[in-house]
């Protein structure tokens, strides 16, 4: 009896003890408020070493695009927070596919402190087999939390 006593003893202050929240996880309320924010997303053909985009800003590219990045700026966010980039082909020509997530489409990397904020960007190169004509977006989170959906078109 003893034996179970302890065991259980041991069980409960682990799980006491162990992080509330990781990456994966949102903070639990009662925590400190979310008050990160992504704003103005857009995307181009290229940006520049800030981030912001050098090439007009599109919704539509051509199905021989190369590379399509999505530029945005985000306020709010600690070295500790993760922001993500997740793309999908919404729908069109490629039925068998609509809603997917695209292969090698999900990109993260972590905040920086700055009170004024930031621009960031995120690319995805054509895939193997060009990009299918039809409608996409971008969802941008951080902390697992979505926080903007960017359009865009392949024609």
């Amino acid at each position: 009896m003893k034996f179970k006593t302890v065991l259980f003893s041991s069980i409960l202050i682990a799980v006491l003890l162990s992080p509330a929240c990781g990456p994966d996880k949102p903070p639990q309320s009662g925590g400190a408020p979310d008050k990160s924010t992504i704003t103005e997303g857009v995307m181009t053909t290229s940006v520049d070493n800030d981030s912001k985009p050098t090439s007009p800003v599109k919704t539509s590219f051509p199905a021989d695009t190369a590379a399509i990045y999505c530029s945005f700026k985000v306020t709010g966010v600690s070295p500790e927070d993760m922001i993500k980039a997740s793309w999908y082909y919404v729908k069109g020509a490629a039925a068998d596919r609509e809603n997917q997530l695209l292969e090698g489409g999900e990109m993260y990397t972590s905040g920086q402190a700055d009170g004024q904020g930031y621009y960031l960007a995120f690319y995805e190169n054509m895939p193997a087999g060009g990009w299918y004509k039809g409608s996409y977006k971008v969802v941008l989170s951080v902390n697992g939390a979505d926080k903007l959906s960017v359009p865009f078109n392949i024609e």
